[in-house]
């Protein structure tokens, strides 16, 4: 899904197999430690970005 953007409710079914909660921050946390993982500067993303409102992307 390399510069696809992925919504917050499919990547909740897909990863977790579940529904998409609404308010949930566990995606929020997980995304987090991935930044860290990849991200020279996990505060300014350049890999997997936020699209607000709509969930992510990964790319380079």
């Amino acid at each position: 899904h390399y510069g696809q953007v992925l919504t917050r409710k499919f990547l909740m079914k897909e990863v977790w197999e579940t529904e998409y909660m609404g308010d949930t921050r566990t995606l929020d946390v997980h995304i987090c430690w991935v930044r860290k993982k990849i991200e020279e500067d996990p505060h300014r993303p350049q890999k997997l970005c936020t699209i607000r409102g709509v969930g992510y992307r990964f790319g380079m």
